[in-house]
């Protein structure tokens, strides 16, 4: 690898070399600017470039920054090391007249406090890292023989390896951004009596494995859905702790005006963002109706002369008015306001010994993760849906017979995609329109889960408008440019934004799974113990039948796509998302397909009627 210093210069000279190209490219038009020599102001320069060099140019000026604020933060943390308070007024901060090493960073950077605290962060995380991976000697530190007169260095333990020692070793490799470390460690938190060095270091290696080309707060999302799924008890204490801090307060400016101040529960909170979500979606990009007076109702709403704030405080006022007399079809038209909860069935069946639920579910809309005891108040207001899906996530198929998704395909669907599946769009899933990868006129195509994705209607006009296609090679999705943007047209991975997508580190799975297995029955059990992967001759009736759908089976392996030749019919879009031939006759399909019921919906205050969406 090479040198620090090397990389930098490498970096700085390319970025370089690009500026002077536009330089000398404006010299040679003529410039504008006055004086002899003079050269346009570099918002002017670049904006002569060609869109290739500017992307370049884009990309290697924030490898740049990124570099740089590499050596800031080692920097801001050997500050800290020389400014620790053991150290008293001899330290570096305090002989320089700063407190601390915050503020000693901030002075010299010029950046915010919030900016150096995390600088000073990352750097002490560097530090730390590096110290117990790379231990050195240190010449202030030897010790004098007293008879011989020489220095020996002392004996002393290698320091452990942080948790997020493969955070920095990342930096260190330039396979992650400085500025993304400190988001990944607070997503994943500290450790505690529950969370041990060994899993957050696990959840930080998985993360790794896959933030290639991924944001920074994407990453940090990522994070709090895994320290979420090995931490319930922390949801629980996290959400008793909102609940008990729940305010609405009252005041008065010095103009007079009256004023609030809110601080929310997390379930309230959910609830509001749901009540205002659904009657301010058409001036939020939301998805374009179908029914004539939803329509008319959306564009209304689009021609309204108020002002987003002025019309979310008349929407919360009416409903604060109507209370439970109020029609809700009148506010809110046919897309009520309501919380849709997801738990899978592993995680309902956890259970303490007094049969409390103490498995986390998730908002179906953004990810955050529901405590046991929340989940299960509402399993007895609002009850339950059971969505069965197949070994990829793909939960409900209505071939041809329906054009637009089911309001239940779009349910599956947003538990699959998580929302808008187009490349760092972060529109949850009540956002979105269903898009048919494979389009229903030109392309025959089925309206199946396998078959279609969420997109926002932002990104779904893009898909139409601007020669975009979306394909599936077995359970995996890419999005393929246009020769406009990328000659080549090099499919580009397409990532589920799903909270189920984000399991925990497999090691941890397995040891939550050793700590769940109970000790046999005192008793005696009734018959031996059931075989998972076995299948029933026939179906049972009744309440076994209910229990028997809930015992997981591994259906057999999909193809990766489908080969030429391969049967056509229903079961052809399972391996692939090209069309298939219609033309299979009744006789010749196979046995039905077998899915999973791996997920439990909680439709919490309200269940959407059925109807098609787009």
């Amino acid at each position: 690898m090479a040198h620090v210093s090397e990389q930098i210069r490498r970096i700085a000279q390319d970025m370089c070399d690009r500026i002077a190209s536009l330089e000398s490219h404006s010299s040679s038009l003529g410039s504008n600017a006055t004086g002899p020599g003079a050269v346009p102001p570099l918002s002017l320069l670049v904006d002569r470039a060609t869109d290739a060099d500017l992307e370049h140019l884009l990309r290697e000026a924030s490898r740049l920054r990124s570099e740089a604020d590499a050596v800031v933060a080692a920097t801001a943390g050997v500050v800290a090391k020389r400014s620790v308070r053991d150290l008293g007024y001899s330290g570096l901060a305090k002989r320089n007249g700063d407190h601390n090493a915050v503020d000693m960073v901030q002075r010299l950077t010029g950046s915010t406090r919030v900016e150096a605290a995390r600088q000073v962060k990352l750097g002490e995380a560097m530090g730390e890292a590096d110290a117990a991976t790379h231990p050195t000697g240190n010449s202030t530190d030897l010790l004098h023989e007293p008879e011989t007169g020489s220095s020996i260095e002392p004996s002393r333990p290698t320091p452990e390896a942080p948790w997020h020692e493969p955070l920095t070793r990342a930096v260190r490799n330039r396979l992650l951004k400085p500025e993304a470390v400190t988001i990944i460690m607070r997503g994943l938190g500290e450790p505690n009596e529950r969370v041990s060095v060994e899993d957050l270091r696990l959840s930080a290696e998985q993360i790794l494995d896959d933030a290639a080309g991924v944001n920074a707060d994407e990453l940090g999302r990522r994070a709090r859905l895994i320290r979420d799924q090995i931490d319930p008890v922390g949801v629980r204490l996290r959400w008793d702790q909102h609940f008990e801090n729940r305010k609405w307060r009252f005041s008065r400016s010095a103009e007079g005006v009256r004023t609030a101040w809110v601080e929310f529960d997390d379930e309230s909170a959910a609830f509001i963002d749901q009540l205002v979500g659904v009657g301010m979606r058409p001036r939020r990009g939301g998805p374009r109706m179908v029914d004539p007076a939803e329509a008319e109702r959306a564009k209304q709403l689009l021609d309204d002369p108020r002002s987003n704030d002025q019309l979310v405080f008349d929407l919360i006022m009416a409903t604060l008015k109507a209370g439970v007399e109020a029609d809700p079809t009148v506010a809110f038209g046919s897309r009520q306001p309501g919380v849709r909860i997801v738990i899978t069935e592993e995680q309902f069946h956890r259970r303490d010994a007094d049969g409390r639920l103490t498995g986390t579910g998730f908002n179906e809309d953004t990810g955050e993760a529901i405590p046991g005891n929340i989940i299960e108040r509402n399993i007895c207001t609002s009850g339950t849906r059971l969505v069965t899906v197949d070994e990829h996530n793909n939960p409900l198929d209505v071939g041809r017979e329906e054009r637009c998704f089911t309001t239940k395909q779009r349910v599956g669907l947003a538990i699959r995609d998580g929302g808008c599946v187009f490349e760092d769009c972060t529109k949850p899933p009540s956002y979105t329109e269903a898009h048919h990868i494979n389009e229903w006129a030109a392309d025959n195509g089925l309206t199946d889960i396998a078959d279609g994705v969420l997109l926002c209607h932002e990104d779904h006009l893009l898909v139409h408008n601007n020669g975009w296609k979306i394909i599936r090679e077995g359970s995996n999705y890419f999005a393929i440019p246009p020769a406009s943007v990328d000659p080549e047209q090099k499919p580009r991975p397409i990532r589920s934004k799903s909270t189920l997508k984000q399991p925990p580190p497999k090691a941890l799975q397995a040891r939550a799974a050793e700590n769940r297995q109970t000790p046999p029955d005192p008793a005696g059990a009734a018959g031996p113990p059931v075989d998972p992967t076995t299948v029933p001759e026939k179906p049972p009736s009744g309440e076994a039948m209910e229990a028997e759908e809930l015992i997981t089976r591994t259906p057999p392996p999909l193809p990766p796509r489908q080969a030429p030749g391969s049967p056509p019919g229903p079961s052809a879009p399972s391996g692939s998302s090209r069309p298939a031939n219609r033309g299979r006759s009744p006789e010749s399909e196979p046995h039905g397909r077998r899915r999973e019921s791996n997920y439990r919906v909680l439709d919490s205050w309200y269940v959407p009627p059925e109807k098609p969406s787009p």
